[in-house]
C-alpha cells in the first residue's frame, strides 16, 4: 500500500512538470508566433509602403506626362487657330477692292529704300490685276513699265512689272540689282505676327498667349 501511494506521489510530480513543461514551451512557442508574426507584419508593411511609392510616384509621373501632353495639344489648337487667322487675313488682302489695294501697294514701296529702278514680281493668278492697275500696258523685254504706280510714288520712281510669275500667296517681291525685298503678304503679316502674336492670341482666346 505504501509503495502504491508512492508511485502515486512519483507519477503526481511527473505530471506537474510535464504541465510545467508544456505551458513553458506553449509560452515559448506562442511568444515565437508572435515575433514571427510582427517580423512578418513588419516587412509586410516595408513591401506596401515601398509599393506605395512607387505607385504614387508612376502616378506623379503620369500627371506630368498628362498636364504636358494637355498643354501640348492645347499649345499646337492655339498655333493651328492663329494660323487659320492669318490665312484668312491673306485671303482678305488678296480679296481688297482696287482703291484700298493701290494705297497698300503704294504705302509698301514708299516705306522702303528703293533706288526706283526695281523690277516687281508677283503671282500668276494676280499678275493682270497688277498690270491693269499700274501700267498703262507699254512692254519692253518682258518688262511692264509700271507707269500708273510711278506717277503715285514720285518723280523719281521708274519700276516694272516682271510678266516671270513667282510663288507667292498675295503681294510682291521687289528686285533690284543689289538687293531683293519681300513684300508678300505672308511675309509681311509673319513679321507681323512675331511681334504681337503675344496680343493676337489674347484677342482670339481671351487669355495671354
Amino acid at each position: 500500500m505504501a509503495e502504491k501511494k508512492l508511485y502515486d506521489k512519483i507519477i503526481e510530480k511527473g505530471r506537474a512538470e510535464a504541465d510545467a513543461i508544456y505551458r513553458v514551451g506553449e509560452d515559448k512557442a506562442k511568444q515565437l508566433t508572435d515575433e514571427a508574426l510582427a517580423e512578418a507584419q513588419k516587412e509586410a508593411d516595408q513591401i506596401i509602403a515601398v509599393a506605395r511609392r512607387r505607385t504614387e510616384d508612376k502616378l506623379q509621373t503620369k500627371m506630368i506626362e498628362f498636364g504636358q501632353q494637355a498643354k501640348h495639344n492645347l499649345l499646337k489648337k492655339k498655333k493651328e487657330m492663329i494660323d487659320q487667322t492669318f490665312k484668312e487675313a491673306i485671303k482678305r488682302l488678296k480679296a481688297m477692292p482696287d482703291d484700298r489695294f493701290t494705297e497698300l501697294t503704294v504705302k509698301l514701296l514708299k516705306r522702303e529704300m528703293l533706288t526706283g529702278d526695281e523690277v516687281l514680281h508677283v503671282a500668276a493668278d494676280e499678275f493682270n490685276r497688277y498690270r491693269n492697275i499700274f501700267s498703262s500696258g507699254q512692254k519692253n523685254k518682258g518688262l511692264y513699265n509700271l507707269d500708273k504706280l510711278n506717277s503715285l510714288l514720285g518723280s523719281d520712281y521708274r519700276l516694272k512689272l516682271s510678266d516671270k510669275p513667282v510663288d507667292v500667296d498675295g503681294g510682291f517681291l521687289v528686285i533690284g540689282k543689289q538687293y531683293d525685298i519681300d513684300l508678300s503678304y505672308r511675309s509681311i503679316l509673319s513679321a507681323v505676327r512675331e511681334k504681337y502674336e503675344p496680343e493676337i492670341a489674347a484677342i482670339i482666346f481671351g487669355t495671354e498667349h
